[in-house]
């Protein structure tokens, strides 16, 4: 139960416009349960949405109008994510030049940060992230029946449409749309090049446990599309004005980057895909819910807003207990605990943990920078006969590259991918993508230090592919898309284990 501080002894009478309510105190308000009206969240190609879409965009016309104290200013929201360290002058927020001295209450909060251990509440902060944003656009467009829409994009029906962004969000005169985008998606055309590929979700249901889904979920198709929005797949990244940074950014729109990303009312839609997406996954044979030991493995303070500027604390007890149960479906996924589903036993979180059950560890010493890179690593025989008995552990394989500048390359990687076979996402030997959206917000401290490498882990769940442990080596093959001809990752380790 949210807790709600209570004023006693002095009763203060106050007229507030509900636009500019920023109170301090904690509401008692929680999620809305199985027993209270369920609102549908529909596809933004839907017949139903109109209305939804006349909402949101009416909303967002009133937030972007609203002074950034209030904390359901356009401007409160999007920095809740995250905000550019320094803007000299801001046009949108003058109280707001430079971090840490200025920033607001809940600022700077999502959960790309630069160790990665705090990843395994990813999905789960996003969820309630959005939840929050969803009922100050309920209450601002006076719709009590608003729910917010969703981009299909990795609809496999009606291809053609689900890839386009929908026309909402090109109108140049509507609040939803910002112009620190790629231009092709801006203008109407298909997300088409190597980007498409990051759309699959065959290996990605292939999952067993939160943790794992959770992980290469943000990668791909969430990290991917970030990027993609930021710059296509332009090798070099595409520069352009970012109004939240009042410069020119390198890197490209507003989505590439996590300071800025939840500026652009894409993301928004973008989200309730992905939470759209973890929803059916969650539904599915493989799926799992999270627990509370997986929340536990890395802390992490989840403080909002509700619609009437109110705080809303939750712990993560509180957490367990309503994330799948928040009042919203889709409109083709029921959102709930998956019924009779037993507990996960075992902690997972594969960045903050130290693998267990090592069956092989290796530094191959490998340097990415070819279009394909093939290398072995040895196998442990004894351990890995051993470990194949052990069916009741998810099955794993960890991979630890470096690089000194952000990779703006996607990778795909293969285990055991015979000669003869032609490299497929869709195929049994893919195991997983390699983006890197936030490299760079990983590594703002580093700005001092020149060559510096820094290093991000990818796990990848490879149960299916128990016959891989009885081959005395694993033969690993490594796919760069895009990305400068000079850009490259090294390969610091591959570890092969249970747990």
């Amino acid at each position: 139960m949210i807790k709600s501080i209570k004023l006693t002894g002095i009763v203060l009478i106050l007229f507030i416009c509900a636009c500019q309510s920023n109170s301090n105190s904690t509401t008692a308000t929680k999620p809305a349960g199985s027993g209270s009206t369920r609102h549908i969240r529909k596809s933004l190609y839907s017949k139903d949405v109109q209305q939804d879409a006349d909402d949101l965009k009416k909303a967002l016309a009133i937030m972007r109008k609203m002074d950034c104290d209030s904390t359901s200013s356009w401007y409160y929201q999007g920095a809740m994510h995250w905000v550019p360290d320094t803007i000299l002058k801001n046009p949108f927020c003058s109280s707001y030049t430079t971090a840490p001295k200025d920033l607001k209450e809940a600022w700077d909060n999502c959960t790309h940060t630069p160790s990665g251990a705090e990843e395994i509440h990813f999905l789960v902060w996003h969820r309630l992230y959005i939840y929050h944003f969803e009922k100050i656009i309920r209450k601002l467009s006076g719709d009590p029946n608003f729910s917010l829409p969703y981009w299909g994009y990795t609809d496999t029906t009606n291809i053609a449409q689900a890839r386009v962004m929908p026309a909402v969000f090109r109108d140049t005169t509507a609040s939803l749309y910002e112009k620190a985008r790629l231009d092709s998606i801006n203008n109407g055309y298909p997300i088409r090049g190597k980007a498409v590929t990051k759309l699959s979700l065959t290996k990605l249901f292939k999952n067993t446990t939160y943790a794992g889904f959770n992980s290469n979920m943000d990668a791909a198709p969430h990290g991917a599309m970030h990027n993609y929005i930021g710059f296509g797949n332009d090798p070099t990244g595409k520069a352009m004005f970012s109004p939240i940074k009042q410069k020119i950014d390198e890197g490209g729109g507003l989505m590439q980057d996590v300071a800025t990303a939840a500026f652009d009312p894409i993301f928004w839609v973008h989200h309730a895909n992905i939470d759209r997406v973890w929803q059916q996954w969650t539904n599915s044979p493989n799926g799992k819910k999270v627990t509370l030991d997986e929340l536990n493995s890395a802390p992490w303070v989840y403080t909002f807003f509700d619609e009437n500027g109110k705080k809303v604390v939750y712990s993560h007890e509180e957490i367990i207990k309503i994330i799948y149960d928040m009042g919203y479906d889709y409109d083709d996924t029921k959102v709930s605990e998956k019924s009779g589903l037993p507990e996960e036993s075992k902690t997972i979180n594969l960045i903050a943990q130290l693998p267990q059950s090592v069956i092989s560890s290796q530094k191959p010493n490998v340097t990415i920078t070819k279009s394909v890179t093939t290398f072995k690593v040895q196998n442990n025989l004894s351990k890995a006969l051993l470990a194949a008995k052990d069916t009741k552990k998810p099955l794993f394989m960890k991979v630890t590259v470096s690089f000194i500048k952000p990779p703006k390359g996607s990778y795909e990687v293969y285990l055991n991918l015979p000669d003869k076979v032609t490299p497929s996402v869709e195929g049994d030997y893919f195991e997983g993508f390699m983006t890197f959206f936030g490299a760079g917000h990983h590594m703002k401290g580093m700005a001092n230090m020149p060559g510096a490498r820094t290093t991000k882990s990818f796990t990848f769940e490879i149960t299916g592919r128990a016959d891989a442990l009885t081959k005395p080596e694993f033969n690993i093959e490594v796919l760069k898309f895009g990305g400068l001809p000079q850009e490259e990752i090294k390969v610091e380790s591959i570890i092969v284990f249970r747990q």
